[in-house]
């Protein structure tokens, strides 16, 4: 597991080493007439907007009873994006994930996996904004699909590893979803809701259809950072096999989500911050980790 961590962290550093320099007179956020600092997904729109991200994340969670069929699984995951607004009111984005993944049964053994994961393609089309500029309102709606680009992961032996360290489904699974961001001095909230209908895929495996939500406030006392806490939230069906249902998973997952975000240079965003389970009503027996989060973004 440590070379593929390791690779991971050294892809996220050469992101941030890479970064392009800007001669622009202008941020990207005061070209919107919005100097407000935003994570990657919540920008204000101006046609043209072209953003870059890269987010790290690690993960994990236990399923069934300890010491007797417990199964441990552990991630390491690089978010890679590009979003671009081709007219004022669209956003268009493609992410593609890099993962590592390393699964532990209660008997020690363990199956490790790494490399590509499962592109998703998303547009959100902002309905309503008051104003052209610097909109105190805003009100989008999102469509997307997530396409099974992630290689099926084999053993020596050529046969498929377990589904638990496979690193995409296999599945076409759309994905729709609306947002409302207000804007008031100093503070911006946001209050979002996805929906996600998953297609069957690898190995006869079907996960639950689930609605995510997000509720932040975001405040930003200086014009180079900003803290920002949200509470986000899952609604899942319990996924299943060949139509037979999984006995752990499913149900309702709450997290406590604290940011700082930085800006050490024009049109660059640096945001570090924490997933922290809250609140845990998954069927069976699922414990999460805290999920630990850092992310950068670039505007050109």
């Amino acid at each position: 597991m440590k070379a593929p961590l390791s690779l991971l962290s050294s892809l996220l550093g050469a992101v941030l080493a890479l970064a392009p320099v800007s001669s622009a007179w202008a941020c990207a956020t005061c070209a919107c007439g919005d100097p407000t600092l935003m994570s990657m997904g919540t920008e204000q729109p101006f046609s043209g907007r072209l953003r870059f991200s890269s987010t790290l994340r690690g993960w994990g969670h236990t399923v069934g009873q300890d010491h007797v069929d417990a199964l441990r699984l552990r991630e390491a995951r690089m978010d890679v994006a590009v979003a671009y607004a081709p007219l004022p009111w669209l956003f268009l984005s493609a992410t593609l994930p890099l993962q590592a993944r390393e699964v532990r049964s209660v008997s020690l053994a363990r199956e490790r996996g790494w490399g590509v994961g499962d592109v998703e393609l998303t547009a959100k089309a902002f309905l309503y904004q008051d104003r052209a500029f610097s909109a105190d309102h805003l009100f989008s709606v999102l469509v997307g699909v997530k396409l099974p680009t992630a290689p099926k992961l084999r053993l020596e032996d050529g046969t498929l590893m377990d589904l638990d360290t496979q690193l995409g489904s296999g599945s076409v699974d759309p994905l729709a979803g609306l947002a409302y961001q207000h804007f008031r001095g100093s503070w911006s909230f946001l209050v979002s809701a996805t929906g996600f209908l998953p297609t069957r895929g690898i190995l006869g495996y079907r996960a639950g259809a689930s609605v995510r939500t997000t509720m932040a406030a975001q405040y930003q006392p200086a014009e180079r950072w900003a803290l920002r806490l949200g509470l986000d939230g899952r609604i899942e069906a319990a996924a299943d096999i060949d139509g037979e249902k999984e006995e752990n998973g499913g149900g309702v997952i709450g997290y406590a989500s604290p940011d700082i975000l930085f800006s050490p240079r024009m049109d660059l965003v640096v945001a570090a911050g924490v997933r922290v389970p809250f609140f845990n009503r998954l069927r069976g027996r699922v414990a999460p980790t805290p999920i630990a989060m850092l992310s950068v973004a670039y505007d050109l």
